[in-house]
């Protein structure tokens, strides 16, 4: 024992009188410093001193030689007190005196502004004082300068930093040392440990009220804060053994210890500078993980923490340290999700309190401490990081919700924290979007009423997913009803208050509108609505009415400069919308629902026409993509009552009433300008236009079958014939109106045609190839609108695009459609007359291969005539094909396949229409030998 004793004080007594040394080498060194810095300001005062007694000598010679003044002065009266005459003073800096002027002169606005000495003035340069001086000047070194050197950094900042942690290794390696070699008991060590801690914070201390130096000081490393830092750790680490490593003292001993060493270390930052603060910081919130226990409890941690945040929030405030308040605000949040995991039913008081208390000093030292209360100090900008800690405080309730299912405690709370969130946003502007928290609050606790969702509902063999379907959808009817009821009623009262007379009304319209909607939706959701549908209707067509209410009042009521006008505004007509729009959707059914959504639109736009609100245009977009949706969703409207009726059917109403109200609100919307949702609902229009018949044709041709294919000539060729006429009446519009989407859409329409004459008309659904039943008329069948009607269609839409500015592809692919469309109903026309009604069956004999040859031929005569009259270059190149393709048959089909009269025939009347076509050729090239200017034709003519 005594040995041990002997080695410790070996140990102990070389390191004491090292520490000792090195402090009194420190504070010798810092007392000549200040001696030295004394002395120099000392001669400085006394110059300056001089200087001033100079220049008043000076200022009196002046007045002295001065002249005298014309009017007589009247003598002072002893008995009468005299005022000292204050000269004027002038912002402007006094000018530089010219050359040859004396220094003194120029000195003199200082002197006159204020003849008294100011010692704050004398730590300046002296300079900056006086104009000259035989004072020495010292060269004074510039901080900015060396904040960059090496030789600073490493011997002004580093050396510090490095010698701390050393001093922090050594007691470590110390204490180390005496446990492997068996030296000391533990509690000498402990001991040891806490009065090094002890001696480190000392020599902290001395050494901060012997230095000048600020703690913010840039340039070195702040000494006694790194001592104080090394100090409290070395005491951390000594509580923390006593307790873990040696059990000297139970758990709450070491949490009271160790936590008031953690909360002195954020006091002392108040003298030492951020980095204890982070150190205490830190060190203050994960004090309770390092103190185990086998039967934890939440007694002592409220209050722990709520105290440490205190302080925390406290010396923030103090200092203005943003950073630590932001922080501590995030390890309040944090433990707020720590306790109510390990909360048990009985703690719900306790945790209760802790957001309630939490909650509190947010608000108190983040907000009421900062920012000056006033509902309308438009002033003030959002400060959206405290709004987001507010809300982060804030949602910790919906666990206390679920350890304390619904009860007294938790409802309350959670109806504290929502009113004071709508508070603070009404009367501190600044953290308006807690509002927006409040909303959200509400509506998740609303969704989560009674449903369990604590760890045990979501194990992983998911046993418990039935309870919480069941849980989800069969609430309490009336406790929940009433529970959604007061929620909703809260945020509305609190929208139209703080709408009205708070400058962050934008947030709270937004609450007062999307929070009441929420929860009606969820009620409506959740809710076994089996008998309850009309009383979801009518309540939610009287928040409408009520939101309507509200938007024609605030519109008129709230003034023009008011702040976020607009966006209130616009807050009470989209719930507006959103309520009829809900109360629509339940009472009535999916057609329905339809043609209220289109007609609402129609009245927005109009609504726009006589209140100026460029919010409600992109709102009428909105309710029209909902329109939209429901339509895909449910694309015969009425699903199966949609019936077999042909025309008079849903279809009709589902898509023509939309067409007419999209065509009003395009019109009415136009009537203020021409932008993107004018130019959205012309096309809507265009779009439901072209649908309405579209799905009328199909539903006839398959007998109500909407899931049918288009499997027959007749319908597709009814659908080809659509998209041709629709192309050239968006070309019609374009041509009155210069629209985009008429220019666009009917380009894009006619692309559509083109496509579906290629792949149904001329392949797939090709009558010769498919079999179908044509009819048994010979002229007025299937092969008229599949074949002949297409064709003059694209002719026209032809001609057409020659007057306009088109792709030349897409004139050329009309005119090259229209002649093969031509061709082809001429040719299976002859098929027709042999074959009716089935074309695929029977061969084809010599009179039909004949028939062929002659109405190709006449169809080339009548394509030249056409050409000529119309002077149409394109028709008499098409004819001049017909004529080609009808020899090649003639000579490669004709010769090998028609015997007897039918060949001898077919050659004779080839050449006779050559012959004549000749002549007909050789006649017009006559004409145009000498073209007059009335002859000359636009482009595609001769």
């Amino acid at each position: 024992m005594f040995k041990d004793t002997a080695l410790a004080l070996l140990i102990l007594i070389p390191l004491t009188v090292v520490v000792f040394s090195l402090f009194g080498f420190v504070g010798w060194l810092r007392t000549r410093t200040l001696r030295e810095r004394s002395g120099l300001l000392e001669r400085e005062l006394k110059h300056v001193r001089e200087r001033l007694a100079m220049l008043e000598g000076k200022q009196g010679d002046g007045r002295m030689n001065q002249p005298a003044a014309t009017a007589p002065t009247k003598p002072a009266d002893p008995a009468e007190p005299t005022e000292p005459t204050e000269p004027a003073i002038s912002d402007k800096p006094a000018p530089s005196p010219p050359a040859g002027q004396s220094q003194g002169a120029a000195a003199k606005p200082f002197v006159e502004k204020s003849r008294i000495p100011n010692v704050a003035a004398t730590a300046a340069p002296i300079d900056r004082i006086i104009g000259g001086t035989d004072a020495p000047r010292e060269p004074k070194t510039s901080v900015a300068s060396n904040r960059g050197s090496l030789e600073d950094s490493l011997g002004g900042n580093w050396t510090v930093w490095i010698g701390g942690l050393t001093l922090v290794l050594g007691g470590v390696f110390l204490v180390r040392y005496s446990i492997e070699a068996g030296l000391l008991p533990p509690l000498v060590r402990v001991l040891m440990g806490g009065a090094f801690a002890l001696l480190l914070i000392g020599l902290g201390e001395i050494t901060r009220r012997r230095m000048p130096e600020e703690p913010s000081s840039k340039t070195r490393a702040y000494i006694p804060g790194i001592l104080t830092l090394a100090g409290v750790t070395s005491a951390f680490a000594s509580a923390f053994a006593a307790h873990a490593l040696y059990g000297l003292i139970g758990p709450a001993a070491a949490f009271v210890l160790m936590g008031a060493v953690a909360l002195l270390t954020l006091a002392a930052s108040l003298l030492h500078g951020p980095i204890i603060a982070s150190v205490g910081l830190v060190a203050s919130y994960g004090m309770p993980f390092l103190v185990s226990s086998e039967t934890p409890a939440m007694a002592p941690l409220v209050p722990y923490v709520l105290f440490v945040t205190l302080a925390a929030y406290a010396v923030s405030n103090m200092r203005l340290w943003r950073w630590l308040a932001i922080a501590a605000a995030a390890a309040t949040v944090l433990w707020a999700h720590i306790l109510s995991a390990m909360a048990l039913p009985a703690d719900v008081l306790l945790l209760a309190l802790y957001n309630l208390g939490a909650l509190g000093l947010a608000a108190w030292f983040l907000v009421l401490t900062l920012y000056p209360r006033g509902s309308d100090r438009d002033d003030q900008k959002p400060d959206w990081v405290v709004s987001a800690i507010l809300a982060a405080h804030a949602l910790p309730v919906l666990y206390l919700l679920q350890i304390d299912l619904f009860s007294t405690v938790s409802v309350a709370t959670l109806f504290i924290t929502l009113a004071a969130l709508l508070v603070l946003a009404c009367e501190w502007p600044a953290v308006g979007a807690a509002a927006i928290a409040a909303a959200a609050l509400g509506g998740l606790a609303h969704l989560t009423f009674k449903v369990p969702l604590g760890p045990d509902s979501f194990a992983p063999d998911m046993a418990a997913d039935p309870v919480i379907a069941s849980a989800l959808l069969n609430p309490e009817t009336q406790s929940y009803l009433h529970f959604g009821l007061a929620i909703a009623g809260l945020l509305a009262i609190a929208g139209l208050v703080g709408s009205w007379r708070s400058a962050a009304r934008w947030a709270l319209a937004a609450a007062g509108t999307a929070g009441p909607l929420a929860v009606f939706g969820v009620a409506y959701l959740r809710t076994d609505t089996a008998g309850l549908e009309v009383m979801f209707g009518i309540t939610a067509l009287a928040m409408g009415a009520g939101f309507a209410a509200a938007t024609a009042r605030f519109e008129t009521w709230l003034p023009r400069s008011a702040a976020t006008r607009e966006l209130t505004v616009a807050a009470y007509a989209i719930a507006t919308i959103a309520a009829l729009v809900s109360g629509m959707a339940i009472l009535f059914e999916e057609g329905w629902l339809v043609i209220a959504l289109a007609l609402i639109t129609t009245g927005i736009a109009w609504v726009e026409t006589r209140k100026e609100l460029s919010i409600l245009r992109w709102l009428a977009v909105a309710v029209a993509a909902l329109c939209g949706y429901v339509v895909l969703r449910e694309p015969s409207i009425a699903g199966e009552a949609l019936g077999t009726t042909p025309v008079f059917n849903w279809l009709l109403y589902g898509y023509g009433v939309p067409t007419l109200a999209f065509a009003g609100t395009a019109w009415l919307l136009g009537r203020r300008g021409k932008d993107w949702p004018q130019t959205f609902f012309e096309a809507l229009a265009t779009g439901f236009a072209l649908a309405t018949p579209a799905m009328l044709i199909h539903h006839a041709m398959n007998g109500g079958d909407m899931q049918a294919s288009v499997d027959t000539l007749a319908e597709g060729s009814l659908l080809t014939l659509l998209a041709l006429i629709g192309a050239i009446a968006l070309q019609m519009l374009n041509e009155r109106s210069e629209s985009k989407v008429f220019k666009f859409g009917s380009q894009l329409v006619g692309v559509i045609g083109f496509a579906m004459i290629a792949q149904v008309s001329l392949f797939t659904l090709n009558p010769w190839l498919t079999g179908e039943d044509i009819g048994t008329g010979l002229f007025f069948n299937v092969l008229l609108p599949g074949y002949l009607l297409p064709a003059l269609l694209l002719g026209y839409l032809y001609r057409q695009s020659l007057r306009v500015e088109r792709h030349p592809f897409y004139i050329l692919a009309a005119g090259i459609l229209a002649g093969i469309l031509v061709f082809a109903w001429a040719s299976l026309e002859v098929r027709a007359v042999f074959h009716r009604p089935r074309l695929d069956l029977g061969a084809i004999g010599d009179s039909e291969l004949y028939t062929y040859s002659l109405v190709w031929l006449a169809l080339g005569i009548a394509l030249l005539v056409a050409g000529v009259l119309t002077r149409s270059r394109a028709l008499r190149a098409a004819s001049g094909a017909v004529v080609a393709l009808t020899v090649g048959k003639a000579f490669l089909i004709d010769m090998s396949s028609l015997t007897g009269i039918w060949r001898a025939l077919s050659f004779i009347g080839l050449g006779v229409v050559l012959i004549g076509i000749g002549a007909l050729y050789q006649r017009l090239l006559r004409q145009t030998q000498t073209p007059s200017p009335q002859d000359e034709t636009p482009e595609g003519h001769d």
